[in-house]
């Protein structure tokens, strides 16, 4: 995803038909004319929307279309680790018809996908190459990095050999038998020439970087917090030498200091020799984990971390693992949680970040040398140095994948195109999620049926009830010494135990025991169908009396003894089967000593019948040995229970606990495909990865369908920020149930949805505020070009360093005295010819934040004088919006440092008094509670408030501006106070003028008529006479004419 507006098609075809414009049309027309048309969910963690294509059926029209804005999935554009969304397609959102699902990735913000590198041909070096090596972003699993390893003829330089590759969500780590190198920050440069820096490890030479590993506590830091930071750490797989200081090192972003991570000794304690195998940093509980080998025993150590150093004092007691045969190699953390485990020759997990481990797999004459998960569909896989596959999901149990399985990649019948783009725009799975999705999902229903996960020995059934039964594993009767202990350990929970010659049942608990000696282990088990008893045909002693007698001195055995007038006798072949009396313990035969007697061990000694006879078909015969060939085998369970997150929230969802707030969450698992009514059964648990960072109340019923219903209500503790995951584990969930562990992680921190608004006194769309005509809305102003507000000093004097509607092509406006040519920068148009260069965005038009000043180019208008103006505030988040109220404090300032205006506070309390005397020294504005607040502006034209929050009642630092332009306001100083002076003046000389009159009585009509009078009878004279002379020298100059009479 690299552009504005992604255009999206979508077509329906039938697997079975031909893929062609014809078919496409015809499912088109079928299912939009029934009213159905697809939908695609795009999500992550803290993120998910569905948009909903075009229900249009124009001609010749085959597929469905959809445009999706860049804005309505993602706003930022800065280069930063940034978490791929997931996105699912449904014919209808909710009918779950057609599902397809696949990934969208935002190229333009990954880090590593902006750098630029030089193309090399390897083709020709493909046959060198002895080691191709494969790591994957943090954040998304469709980037990755593939780095090859060649032989000494396709090397330039002999000594050099990649051994490992590390893509944090910053950088990428090279471990090379040259040493360490860890690039520049991705996020920045000139994304064409990568610089590395090379970390001196005193005392190592080539041969020790080529037993050294590298190891990365995997974790997303899109939206990072402060206090998130990445961790790597290098062990070297030797003891530690005098010239050495340590053999195993970690240390975090920016990797500049490194420090030991081997345990240091107390005083007084005597120096051991410890071998580092992996270390990995517990992000949620802050703390560093070492696996570590000390006298041929291995042990993990927790020790806390603080300010990036590793305390004195071990955080637990260290945990040894039990069984001496176990060979590691490394330790990995479920990503987003606090599921940890070690695997080598055998896989231990700890649920509680390494204080105690439980063996969940072990491999034969294996080791494990890969891992990797998905926490989309919770899949763990680890991988041998054979190519064994063993898949298992977060908190259960693995079966075994066969390595020549073929991995296909699916295709998916439902693509992405997008327009105007060169590169690949069709939805596609990770490299993981694609391929633990559409392989091993299918061989997990395949093999559920066919692997075998039960260890070769015999098995003692005991009934409890008709529905409840136990089964005892019992030593081997002749052990070669090669063969694995058969006993039954944590990871056959939730297995299914199958007969061959039918009957199953669900093995629900597993307990150890000391006594009886010779059984080990054994299973409480959930009969679904009952398990058939031995015929007459195979062992016709079913249908003789049997006795039982009491051990003999110094032996545990119980005697057999069928009735010797019976003809029907033991066989060598009830070796290992189990004779089963309803109400009495189970004897399972260990050996034949006659035809009528035999040996056998009790599994419940205190409950066996001695000295009693039981006729037949009062106890019966069950094979469950190994003599015969071994009829049992436990394998994967279909899902009988399925889980509900109540409020729709994806597996790996991450939710934001601000300081005191509450979050509540609730679950729902539901029993299905069950053999009898479970009657209040614990179906799941609730485990928290750092429970120190918070407070939770669980609340915990059924309701009437037998279901389990959790409710949790969440709270942040104290003033401490940091992140911890919640895991509701359904206890006896199958490996083939979609959902067996929900991982919620919860972050004491601000949530980067939340933001603070100021709303405004009236209500303007979009198109209002970028409308070009001058009208647009009469309460907008438009803004001069090249504006600034003025200063104190008067209008004509702006001194603030903020253009608004700026346009470097036009002369500054009231750019007349010094100290404003000496002010006023740009910002977007620094550096800028014209206004078209300024890259403004309709975005950053319509932004009241100062940083985006030059693009502003209208403001809210008011009249003078803007009077008790009510301010009314909100907070935004992922919740919804509420008012923004206590205990919450602002400060309001101007940021242009105008001084004519003031705030009214109507809610002065004592409280509030009483902070404001606290913050006076560290505040340099006024302290105010958010509600009743009225605004008093007494000067003219633009005012640019911001408003923020204080620190102490939240995480986060929230602010907002707004912009109000005061407009038809008075003459500015000192206009206003000359033409009043001036008009007092005037008036007062009249009013006094027209007192002297009164006073002296004078007539000033007369005197002015007589003046007036005399002027015009002087005018008229002179005007008349000259005329008269004109008319008598006229009529001298004319002839006389006879008749005429003048």
């Amino acid at each position: 995803m690299d552009e504005e507006l992604k255009s999206v098609t979508c077509h329906l075809f039938d697997k079975d038909e031909t893929d062609s414009e014809q078919n496409r049309r015809k499912n088109l027309i079928l299912y939009t004319s029934a009213g159905l048309f697809p939908t695609i969910e795009i999500f992550n963690s803290s993120y998910s929307k569905v948009f909903s294509f075009k229900r249009l059926l124009a001609e010749d029209q085959s597929t469905w279309s959809l445009e999706i804005p860049r804005h309505d999935i993602a706003h930022n554009t800065d280069i930063a680790p940034i978490e791929q969304w997931y996105a699912k397609f449904d014919m209808h959102h909710g009918l779950h018809m057609f599902t397809t699902e696949g990934t969208v990735l935002d190229v333009a913000r990954e880090p590593i996908l902006q750098w630029t590198f030089k193309e090399v041909n390897i083709t020709a070096l493909i046959p060198n190459v002895i080691n191709m090596i494969v790591t994957k972003s943090p954040c998304a699993s469709d980037v990755a990095i593939l780095g090859l390893s060649f032989n000494n003829k396709a090397k330039d330089c002999d000594d050099l050999q990649l051994l490992n590759v590390v893509l944090t969500n910053t950088r990428i780590v090279f471990l090379t038998t040259l040493g360490l190198f860890i690039s520049e920050d991705l996020r920045y440069g000139n994304f064409s020439e990568l610089k590395f820096d090379k970390p001196n490890f005193c005392g190592f030479e080539m041969d020790d970087y080529m037993k050294a590993k590298i190891w990365y506590s995997v974790q997303c830091l899109a939206n990072q917090e402060n206090y998130e930071v990445d961790y790597i750490s290098l062990t070297f797989n030797k003891l530690k030498t005098l010239s050495q200081e340590s053999t195993c090192f970690y240390s975090n972003d920016p990797y500049k200091n490194w420090r030991t991570c081997l345990p240091r000794k107390k005083q007084g304690e005597k120096s051991v020799a410890r071998q580092a195998i992996s270390f990995l940093i517990d992000y949620q509980q802050n703390t560093g984990i070492a696996l570590l080998n000390h006298q041929d025993r291995e042990l993990v150590m927790v020790t806390k971390l603080t300010n990036h150093r590793l305390h004195r004092r071990i955080k637990f007691p260290a945990f040894w693992f039990p069984d001496a045969e176990f060979v590691p190699t490394g330790l990995v953390f479920y990503p987003n949680s606090h599921f940890l485990y070690a695997y080598g020759n055998q896989v231990w997990f700890s649920e509680d970040g390494g204080n105690h481990f439980e063996l969940i797999i072990n491999v034969a004459n294996e080791m494990v040398v890969k891992t990797d998960a998905c926490v989309y569909n919770q899949a763990v896989i680890f991988v041998t140095d054979r190519g064994t596959v063993f898949y298992t999901k977060a908190v259960s149990t693995a079966i075994k994948a066969n390595a020549s399985s073929g991995v296909s990649q699916r295709r998916y019948n439902i693509q992405i195109t997008r327009r105007r783009s060169t590169s690949v725009g069709q939805a596609a799975c990770g490299v993981m999620c694609s391929v633990l999705e559409s392989h091993l999902k299918k061989d997990v229903d395949r093999m559920k049926q066919e692997d075998d996960l039960a260890f070769d020995g015999p098995l003692a059934p005991q009934y409890i009830t008709e529905e409840q039964m136990m089964f005892f594993s019992h030593s081997l009767l002749n052990p070669q010494g090669n063969e694995t202990e058969p006993r039954f350990y944590n990871l056959y929970i939730g297995k299914a135990l199958k007969y061959g010659l039918g009957g199953s049942g669900i093995i629900s608990k597993v307990y150890e025991h000391d006594d009886p000696p010779e059984f080990l282990t054994s299973v409480f088990v959930e009969v679904l169908d009952r398990f058939p008893v031995e015929a007459s045909t195979s062992s016709p002693c079913v249908l003789n009396t049997l006795t039982i007698l009491p051990p003999d001195p110094d032996t545990t055995a119980f005697k057999l003894q069928l009735s010797p007038s019976n003809t029907h006798i033991f066989q060598a072949s009830d070796v290992e089967k189990t004779v089963v009396i309803p109400g009495f313990s189970s004897f399972l035969i260990t050996e034949v000593i006659d035809d009528h007697n035999a040996l056998a061990d009790a599994t419940m000694p205190n409950r066996a019948p001695t000295n009693i006879a039981f006729e037949s078909r009062r106890w019966f015969l069950y094979d469950f040995g190994t003599t015969n060939g071994r009829k049992w085998r436990v394998t994967v369970d279909r899902c009988r229970y399925t889980m509900q997150q109540l409020d729709d929230l994806p597996v790996h969802s991450i939710k934001y606990l601000d300081l005191g707030s509450k979050v509540d969450f609730s679950f729902r698992v539901t029993p299905v495909n069950v053999a009898h009514q479970i009657f209040q059964m614990h179906q799941a648990e609730v485990i928290v990865g750092n429970p120190n960072l918070l407070d939770m109340n669980i609340e915990e019923y059924w309701d009437n369908t037998d279901s389990y219903i959790i409710k949790l209500q969440v709270q942040s503790r104290f003033f401490d920020q940091g992140k911890t995951s919640i895991s509701v584990i359904i206890v006896q969930a199958s490996l083939v149930c979609d959902v067996t562990t929900l991982i919620l992680t919860l972050r004491n921190s601000c949530s980067y949805l939340k933001v603070m608004h100021y709303t405004l006194p009236v209500q303007l769309s979009a198109s209002d505020w970028l409308s070009q005509r001058a009208n647009a809305s009469k309460y907008l102003k438009n803004l001069p070009v090249n504006y600034r507000p003025p200063s104190k000093l008067g209008i004509a004097v702006p001194l603030t360093e903020n253009f608004y509607n700026a346009d470097p092509a036009k002369p500054r406006r009231r750019d007349y005295f010094p100290g404003s040519k000496a002010s006023g920068t740009y910002k977007q148009c620094a550096d800028k010819k014209k206004r078209s260069e300024c890259g403004c965005t309709n975005n950053m038009k319509l932004s009241f934040y100062v940083a985006f000043s030059d693009c502003k180019e209208k403001a809210i208008r008011m009249k003078y004088p803007v009077v008790k103006l009510p301010l009314h505030f909100t907070v935004e988040n992922e919740n919804g919006i509420v008012n923004l109220s206590s205990p919450y404090f602002i400060t309001i300032k101007e940021v242009n440092n105008r001084t004519n205006w003031e705030i009214i506070d109507a809610n002065q309390t004592s409280s509030l008094l009483k902070m404001r005397r606290y913050l006076a020294d560290t505040l340099d504005a006024t302290l105010y509670t958010p509600e009743g607040l009225t605004l008093y502006i007494h000067g003219s034209e633009l005012f640019h408030f911001r408003v923020a929050t204080v620190h102490g009642v939240s995480f986060c630092s929230l602010f907002d501006e707004f912009q109000i332009y005061v407009d038809d306001a008075p003459l500015a100083f000192p206009g206003q106070y000359l033409i009043s002076s001036i008009t007092t003046v005037l008036l007062g000389l009249f009013v006094f003028v027209v007192f002297i009159v009164e006073a002296y009585e004078i007539n000033v009509w007369s005197f002015l008529k007589k003046k007036l009078g005399v002027s015009v009878k002087k005018s008229i004279v002179s005007v008349i006479s000259p005329s008269t002379t004109s008319i008598e020298n006229t009529e001298k100059l004319l002839p006389e004419v006879p008749g005429s009479a003048i």
